[in-house]
């Protein structure tokens, strides 16, 4: 906002007893859509990106059905991403503001 900007750079490590990992894009629809895959019992660290180049749509995250506000966990705008660690996810629900929209993930076994 006005001009201001904050960039970080930075790395990090973790001890994780899994040894699975995930990574891939999935189309995002307006109706509920999860990211999940069966060798990855419980998430530890999730990298979510909106592929999408539209600043005025976005995609919502949940931990479960997300069509109840307090589940989301993020939402992301057209270029935009995050990465979260999680307290033991084992699923991330996902929800177009319109249309499909691509989305890219890495998740990593906790």
């Amino acid at each position: 906002k006005n001009g201001a900007t904050y960039t970080r750079s930075d790395s990090f490590s973790d001890d994780m007893t899994g040894n699975a990992w995930i990574s891939g894009v999935q189309q995002v629809t307006t109706t509920e859509d999860i990211i999940t895959h069966e060798d990855i019992t419980t998430y530890g660290w999730v990298y979510l990106k909106n592929l999408g180049t539209d600043s005025s749509l976005y995609v919502d995250f949940g931990r479960e059905t997300i069509a109840d506000a307090t589940d989301k966990i993020c939402r992301l705008y057209g270029g935009e991403s995050c990465i979260i660690k999680t307290a033991g996810l084992t699923a991330v629900h996902a929800l177009s503001s319109s249309g499909t929209q691509a989305v890219e993930y890495a998740i990593i076994e906790l």
